[in-house]
């Protein structure tokens, strides 16, 4: 094969996780499988073909350029979703420092296959964008989210802002990326999705108020037989002393007729 190949529009994605270098030896080929793993789950729960993916490893991440004549709203739209999902059941048992949280970047440009990868502006900047310090900053600032998406300004004003599928519901935030000694600068879009629910202070207790007594009970008389009035009719109780009744007395210990039978 003579290379480079014929430049031809491909949408790039570009993935990789975050902390990779932090992990030991085991962690690290962890996060590789799963990375695998969850990339082919996803995309078999989208409906994305990725066998017809050009794929370019990068051991805590990946570069691929998907096939050309795809609907990039749709693609875009049902990857987050479906990587959302599997990134948020995958992390919902693991320590903070195990879990695989996720930069994810779209560009498309003109794409071809040199003799040791993928040659182009769109490949270059794709990668750029995954790894921009926005990106890494969407991650940093928002430690409940699973993944951070980057896309390019073309695919923002072309795919995302046109509100094809639930694009339009989401929120995308401008950014400048200016990487001087990497001689890169470029206008990209960062959203942060916020499927899993964010952490919230602990709501004080409220004390429980005692409820008040339902009946108020009248003393007519004080005595051997003193009555004691509800609204329901005259129980006689063992009173103590004669005389009338004192209002500023201490009031009785009744026992409480709201109880079952069984509690007597």
């Amino acid at each position: 094969m003579d290379y480079p190949t014929p430049a031809i529009r491909r949408m790039c994605l570009a993935v990789d996780a975050e902390s990779y270098s932090h992990r030991g030896h085991r962690g690290q080929s962890e996060a590789q499988e799963w990375l695998v793993r969850i990339m082919d789950m996803v995309c078999d729960n989208a409906g994305l073909d990725r066998s017809c993916w050009d794929v370019q490893p990068q051991g805590d991440g990946e570069l691929a350029l998907l096939q050309p004549g795809i609907e990039e709203a749709r693609v875009i739209a049902y990857f987050t979703h479906e990587l959302a999902m599997a990134l948020y059941h995958h992390n919902a048992d693991l320590a903070a420092d195990a879990r695989l949280r996720l930069r994810v970047a779209f560009d498309q440009g003109n794409v071809s296959l040199g003799a040791n990868g993928y040659v182009g502006a769109a490949v270059i900047s794709v990668c750029r964008l995954r790894d921009s310090l926005p990106a890494r900053r969407a991650l940093r600032d928002n430690p409940d989210v699973d993944f951070a998406l980057v896309v390019s300004d073309s695919i923002y004003s072309d795919v995302v802002g046109q509100g094809d599928y639930d694009l339009y519901s989401r929120e995308f935030t401008p950014v400048e990326i200016d990487e001087e000694d990497k001689h890169f600068r470029a206008r990209a879009w960062v959203h942060v999705p916020t499927t899993r629910p964010r952490s919230r202070a602990p709501q004080p207790v409220a004390e429980p108020v005692p409820p008040e007594p339902r009946w108020a009970p009248q003393v007519l008389h004080s005595g051997p037989h003193a009555n004691v009035r509800y609204n329901y009719g005259t129980v006689t109780v063992n009173g103590v002393g004669g005389g009338a009744a004192d209002s500023t007395a201490r009031p009785y210990d009744f026992p409480d007729l709201r109880r079952g039978a069984g509690d007597r």
